[in-house]
């Protein structure tokens, strides 16, 4: 068995040096159709992906041997991991996006508009919910203690500045400067933590 494996990858590896140039040409239109990769970055991308598809093809070298078509196989495994990398960056640009929203609105100065806003994204679905619902999390881990408790009340509780207020058993009014001091701190820290990953980027 283990001499047949090593066959098969053998057989990949004669594969791969035969078509190279032609799967790498195939796979840099994917990537470029898919938007993952312009200018500079497209031939560093292209070749990301080429690496995760040859990886991939070893695990299941097996299957490489008995399909008629190995580089309509090849080219099949690629597709979907362009295709997952497609969503996922899109999920993330999403997620960047609905955040920076929030905080754009908590920038505003208007809590109304800030429940509306979050209301407005957890409303579609289960999924949409539980996304939305971990953006906040995510929100929530950069605050203070008392600053969570404050937005824990008024975004995962859903409670509107009356409710908020008899729960932090003040007036209306300071629970309004509460929250909106929270958010102003919430936003300082994300904007900073955001400073600080951009620069480790451009390190990496």
């Amino acid at each position: 068995m283990r001499q047949s494996m090593d066959e098969y990858t053998q057989a990949l590896r004669v594969f791969l040096q035969e078509n190279m140039e032609a799967l790498q040409g195939i796979v840099r239109s994917y990537v470029l159709r898919a938007g993952l990769g312009r200018g500079a970055a497209l031939h560093e991308v292209t070749v990301d992906v080429l690496n995760e598809v040859t990886l991939e093809a070893l695990a299941h070298v097996e299957v490489f041997v008995t399909v008629r078509q190995p580089r309509a196989w090849f080219l099949g495994i690629a597709a979907n991991i362009i295709k997952r990398r497609r969503t996922a960056l899109y999920r993330q640009s999403q997620r960047e996006l609905s955040v920076g929203s929030l905080l754009s609105v908590a920038e505003s100065g208007s809590e109304s508009d800030f429940f509306d806003h979050l209301s407005q994204t957890t409303q579609p679905g289960p999924e949409d919910e539980v996304e939305a619902r971990e953006q906040v999390a995510e929100l929530l881990a950069l605050a203070s203690p008392e600053d969570r408790r404050v937005l824990r009340l008024a975004f995962l509780q859903d409670l509107d500045t009356n409710h908020l207020a008899l729960a932090l058993n003040v007036s209306p009014g300071n629970a309004r400067v509460r929250l909106y001091r929270a958010l102003n701190r919430v936003r300082a820290a994300w904007y900073a933590r955001s400073q600080i990953e951009q620069e480790r980027g451009h390190h990496a």
